[in-house]
């Protein structure tokens, strides 16, 4: 019987992590007590390293007097808790994506502030230039109501209206899109299995559409595997706050919530979705996971089967704790001829493969919904 301490340490990318110095975010770190034999703490708790470029960081080690040496033939237990209540309320069950215009207006967003800038830079320097004798452009005053206003103004103003204008639309066109769909919800695909689901390895099943609409082009299916944001709770009390105080670096204030609490981590500041019904718990829309990597998919046949090759990089099975977790989860994505597709989504439970996990230099993807299967299968 040895006595094992459980390293768990966690810097997740906050929100906006390109505003953030990795450096400068402390690392949150839980140590677990065990008196579990080398066996045991290999098959219930195996070592990772999950890492990006910049240096946001989910690791799960151990320490002890004697060195652990890992045998390659030995089986790993598969993460058997209950799913979290994240996974339950937004990876489980029906999706759909956000309009396109969501993403034009937000690259619109950065064109107009730079237009404005140099608009403002150039009222600003224009008598320099008029005195040594170059002529101006847009300088020109028109009145609208009681005021006159620069023609180059009244010319740019529009630019930085329309990234509001196209929010709007986008959100009018999302509610309308979310009120049709639960006006009449398809049935839940039936998937079969196999038993046991490795990582590095394919996952074989069988996939069953109870019903096909007219509407409908086409059903492919895929899995892939990510992590999920860390429990606010546990952020907070592992950095030694408490939940009313001012909350850690990289999180912001708690916000309201019109459906159950611990969805998030507090990281979004209500940016991550466009506008969803409130009477949906967790929502319409499916977040994306900030590490993640796709494996095979396959357009799904009349009679269902399937066979999907693993992501490339060899990933962690699953974990499902407060602090760590590693998510995989099979996607199936309609096709239709006049509206965006819909996204079903399961969880799937993964064993660990039998050799550590060290990921390197991932990249961080945008934690915006919008930005999520746009351009994918």
């Amino acid at each position: 019987m040895g006595k094992w301490n459980i390293i768990h340490k966690v810097r997740y990318p906050p929100f906006d992590h390109h505003r953030w110095k990795p450096g400068s975010v402390p690392t949150i770190q839980e140590k677990v007590h065990t008196n579990l034999t080398t066996e045991q703490i290999k098959k219930s708790y195996p070592e990772f390293v999950i890492q990006s470029e910049e240096g946001w960081l989910l690791e799960r080690s151990f320490v002890s007097n004697n060195e652990l040496e890992w045998n390659e033939d030995s089986s790993v237990l598969v993460d058997n808790s209950a799913f979290v209540n994240l996974i339950d309320q937004q990876r489980s069950g029906w999706y759909i994506i956000p309009n396109n215009l969501h993403s034009v207006a937000r690259r619109l967003i950065n064109f107009a502030v730079i237009l404005l800038l140099v608009t403002l830079t150039y009222l600003f320097i224009e008598p320099i230039l008029r005195t040594i004798g170059i002529p101006s452009i847009g300088t020109k005053s028109i009145r609208l109501g009681l005021l006159d206003y620069p023609l180059l103004t009244v010319v740019v103003v529009p630019f930085l209206l329309m990234p509001l204008l196209l929010r709007m639309i986008a959100n009018f066109l999302d509610l309308r899109k979310q009120q049709e769909y639960f006006k009449n919800p398809a049935q839940s695909p039936i998937i079969e299995l196999d038993s046991k689901i490795q990582s590095g390895k394919s996952l074989r099943g069988k996939c069953i559409m109870p019903e096909k609409r007219e509407d409908w082009k086409s059903v492919s299916i895929h899995w892939h595997v990510g992590t999920l944001p860390p429990s606010r709770t546990a952020l907070v009390e592992l950095s030694g706050r408490k939940l009313g105080e001012q909350p850690p670096v990289g999180l912001s204030t708690p916000l309201p919530h019109h459906w159950e609490e611990g969805l998030d981590d507090g990281t979004a500041g209500g940016e991550d979705a466009p506008m969803e019904r409130q009477d949906i718990p967790g929502g319409v829309f499916l977040r994306p996971m900030r590490f993640s990597e796709e494996g095979g998919g396959q357009v799904v046949d009349e009679e269902g089967h399937f066979e999907l090759t693993p992501p490339p990089t060899l990933w962690p099975g699953s974990v499902n704790s407060e602090l760590l977790r590693i998510h995989w989860e099979l996607v199936i994505k309609i096709k239709r001829h006049q509206n965006m597709p819909l996204l079903w989504v399961m969880p799937v439970r993964v064993q660990f493969p039998t050799s550590k996990i060290h990921l390197e230099n991932l990249v961080v993807n945008d934690s915006r919904t919008e930005h999520f299967f746009i351009g994918k299968r």
